[in-house]
């Protein structure tokens, strides 16, 4: 095993922007190649695979690095047996500005030391715990949501997210008070996590999402006393007592950047990996009621957690809309010393920026890429199998995504209580325009009808 390269001073080091010996394309004056990207982050990626392979140059406003894709060239950058590409550094000046310790923005030891921080919250016997909260406030919120008449499902799930994230994140009983508070931050960040151009000028996105940042950072340190003395089951309070190997609690400092981005992750990701679902469900009523009859099979009013594994039909539901619709749409990695991808010596302190799309829906892999079919995650097929790194929704190796059990838990929980109680509809042919960034999601906030089932 390789050790970690704590000897090199990487973080120190300024990008590197001589890359002229790979082929790729500048784009515009000061935005570089960002319209076409962000407009559709798929074609984009086939056209310069297309143009100049499976690694190029790419620039994004005052950033210059490599668009890099191809299941090979993830499984060497994700596994990275040779400690070569530091996610602290390729996050730095995006999910950087807003997020930073938080721990997908951390590298080797220390990364390994910080995640013992979240490992209680996330076990076995710990997530069985979430799962009367679950239940009892989709049931809440459900029984309250406008019936035969049109709304727009993304934002009504996004309101409900943020109830659950109180509840089982923040251990909060009520969230009234601060609910519009935090929304409004919620927003801000995401805003400011969108911005092209990075300026902290009073009045623009980036200047609202720093603000945004402070106010998450301030809400969750004032709660940090209360939940280390107590006894919560939710992911707060097991944050907050938890020890490094030293014995000690960590920092204030440590529990709110971690905190906040938790939030972040759960919060945003589930609301559109949940929004692409019922678009899909919506349009696909046999496909629909093939889901509801597996949730009616169980028998019960309630999900309990030895439930989750006899719902196969929406787990490869999941997966599909997963593989289509990644809700992280790129990840990021800086070169640390002088590696090879793709046929190119890359240098050092070379940013990697990584379309998750591509790969998972690369022809050479997947039969009929663009089509949902969730059959393709079964046997004998198995699609997601013929290559390792051709399917990684929750990213792969040291940073794989720590809560991806819980993601999949609470999204059965969800989809349980809508179909066993209501129809879902969306209007005749709907076929929405896709919004890639800062999280991708149907443009039109997905319009649904909700019908009551006869009992």
């Amino acid at each position: 095993m390789v050790t970690t390269p704590v000897d090199l001073d990487y973080k120190q080091h300024p990008n590197n922007y001589k890359l002229a010996h790979i082929p790729g394309t500048k784009g515009l004056p000061l935005i570089g190649n960002v319209l076409p990207f962000i407009k559709d982050m798929l074609a984009d990626s086939r056209n310069r695979v297309e143009r100049f392979g499976e690694v190029s140059r790419f620039v994004i406003a005052d950033q210059t690095g490599l668009l890099v894709v191809g299941a090979d060239n993830y499984k060497t950058i994700m596994l990275d047996r040779e400690s070569n590409f530091s996610a602290e550094m390729g996050y730095a000046q995006q999910l950087g500005a807003f997020y930073r310790g938080g721990l997908l923005l951390l590298d080797f030891d220390e990364h390994r030391m910080q995640r013992r921080i979240m490992q209680q919250a996330f076990k076995f016997t710990t997530m069985k715990h979430y799962m009367d909260p679950l239940n009892e406030r989709f049931d809440h919120h459900l029984l309250r949501w406008p019936k035969d008449t049109e709304i727009k499902f993304y934002y009504e799930i996004k309101k409900v997210l943020l109830d659950i994230g109180s509840r089982i994140f923040l251990g909060e009983d009520e969230f009234n008070q601060d609910a519009e508070l935090v929304n409004h931050a919620f927003a801000d960040v995401s805003g400011g996590l969108g911005s092209v151009l990075r300026f902290n000028l009073i009045g623009t996105k980036f200047y609202r999402g720093l603000k945004g940042k402070a106010t998450l950072a301030d809400y969750v340190a004032r709660k940090i006393p209360d939940r280390r003395a107590g006894d919560g089951e939710d992911v707060l309070s097991h944050m907050c007592r938890e020890r490094n190997e030293y014995g000690e609690f960590f920092s204030d400092k440590e529990i709110t950047q971690h905190t906040t981005f938790l939030l972040f992750a759960a919060h945003d990701t589930t609301t559109s990996v949940l929004s692409h679902m019922v678009m899909y469900l919506g349009t696909r009523p046999e496909y629909q009621e093939r889901l509801r009859q597996e949730c009616l099979a169980l028998n019960t009013d309630e999900l309990d957690y030895t439930d989750l594994d006899k719902l196969p039909e929406f787990e490869r539901c999941f997966e599909e809309v997963m593989r289509l619709h990644p809700p992280v749409p790129m990840s990021m990695r800086r070169t640390i010393r002088e590696t090879e991808l793709g046929g190119h010596k890359v240098p050092p302190n070379t940013l990697l920026f990584m379309p998750t799309c591509y790969n998972q829906r690369d022809p050479q892999y997947w039969t009929n890429p663009d089509e949902f079919d969730p059959s393709r995650f079964d046997e004998p097929r198995n699609e997601h199998k013929n290559h390792s790194y051709c399917y990684h929704p929750f990213g792969g190796g040291a940073h794989k995504c720590i809560g991806m059990h819980f993601a999949l838990m609470l999204s059965k929980c969800f989809i349980f209580h809508l179909l066993r109680n209501y129809k879902v509809t969306t209007p005749p042919g709907y076929s929405p325009t896709l919004d890639w960034v800062p999280i991708p999601k149907p443009a039109d906030g997905v319009p649904i009808t909700l019908t009551a089932l006869e009992n």
